[in-house]
């Protein structure tokens, strides 16, 4: 998809900006503060429903005002032009709408949004938590399979179910009803489970290939661990962990535990072994295997939401970045304190420089490369 214009209004400092972007690279240029950031920020909101910079929508509403707007008009490969615009309220509400409609479910709007977030902590992928992983792996399949986001959901309340029954029983106690819970999410755990691992298994060769190009020395696979004990049914795991499920009040097996794995050839974890740049290049890389797999599988290309891209322009490493994300095709946002020298790396011939300023945003005109 792209996104041919954008609108936000009250979101941080930005009162009032309007910009039509093109189909290739979009840099939003200005000093820390500017507001940059802050649009990304906003494409983000309208695709996702939320911010990557904060869990509250409190902060990020303009002061004394009461809600914020971001809208965009979007060429999608599938549904053609639609207009898409998302109201978050200081109460909490939200107000979503598609072509003028009222659209209830957030989930329609993320499915034209293929968005690969790409910050400067981009490293974190591997460093954080499992749940971090998790949720890349998940945005990954929830695009290329269509059914996956019902079944996902219907485990994630059989999960809190069965949590809220356990929180009632007591050490030693016998329960039917816990029975047919771990019934029920046993056979979800392994619906989500073979989603996951088949969206790796066609992962594996688009993350070799981006990988190769960005650094031929770094080797690299993928792996899952599904959430229980190697060699148990996952029935089994849950019988198993009854006691200590009672004795907590949580369910300790299932795809909820699951972990993304990501090592070495020598099978070491990388997050254990590579430095932060090594695991910077394997994140963008994972980024770039899961634009191209949505594209392959979807037939929806990606938007690239890219904070501080001169970071990327080091050397060798930033002319390998710019030219895997050429080839891709899809629709970059990006944001700089400078104006970036492109030539010799980025090869699309679309491309886009706004200058931003006290959240003010205002088109260059003359870049280096015509669009």
């Amino acid at each position: 998809m792209y996104l041919d214009s954008l609108e936000v209004r009250c979101f941080r400092n930005l009162s009032n900006v309007h910009v039509d972007l093109c189909s290739g690279l979009n840099v939003f240029v200005g000093p820390n503060g500017s507001g940059k950031t802050a649009l990304l920020e906003a494409v983000h909101v309208l695709a996702r429903g939320r911010s990557f910079r904060t869990p509250g929508i409190s902060s990020v509403i303009q002061h004394d005002q009461k809600s914020l707007v971001v809208r965009g008009v979007m060429s999608d490969e599938i549904r053609g032009r639609q207009t898409v615009g998302i109201s978050k309220f200081l109460n909490g509400q939200t107000e979503l709408r598609v072509n003028n409609n009222v659209e209830k479910r957030l989930s329609n709007v993320a499915i034209m949004f293929p968005v690969q977030l790409l910050l400067p902590d981009a490293a974190e992928l591997l460093f954080s938590g499992p749940s971090v992983r998790r949720r890349f792996l998940d945005w990954g399949v929830f695009h290329v399979e269509h059914s996956y986001l019902p079944t996902l959901r219907a485990f994630q309340k059989a999960l809190k179910q069965r949590n809220a029954l356990l929180r009632k029983l007591s050490i030693g106690s016998s329960s039917s009803q816990l029975d047919l819970w771990d019934a029920k999410l046993s056979e979800l755990s392994l619906s989500v489970t073979s989603f996951r691992e088949t969206y790796l298994g066609k992962l594996e060769a688009p993350f070799q290939n981006a990988l190769s190009s960005l650094d031929r020395e770094l080797l690299i696979n993928i792996g899952y661990n599904k959430g229980w004990k190697a060699g148990l049914e996952c029935i089994d795991a849950l019988k198993e962990s009854s006691a200590r499920d009672i004795a907590t009040g949580a369910t300790h097996c299932g795809p909820h535990r699951a972990e993304m794995e990501i090592v070495t050839d020598k099978g070491y974890l990388a997050s254990k072994v590579l430095s932060r740049g090594q695991a910077k290049t394997v994140a963008h890389a994972l980024n770039f295997a899961q634009a191209s797999l949505s594209e392959d599988v979807a037939g929806r290309k990606s938007l690239f939401l890219i904070d501080d891209v001169g970071a990327e322009l080091d050397g060798d490493h930033g002319i390998s970045f710019f030219r895997l994300l050429s080839s891709l095709g899809c629709q970059v946002i990006a944001t700089a304190t400078t104006e970036p020298v492109l030539e010799g790396s980025y090869t699309g011939e679309k491309i886009k420089t706004f200058h931003v300023k006290q959240g003010a945003c205002i088109e260059a005109i003359g870049y280096k490369k015509k669009y």
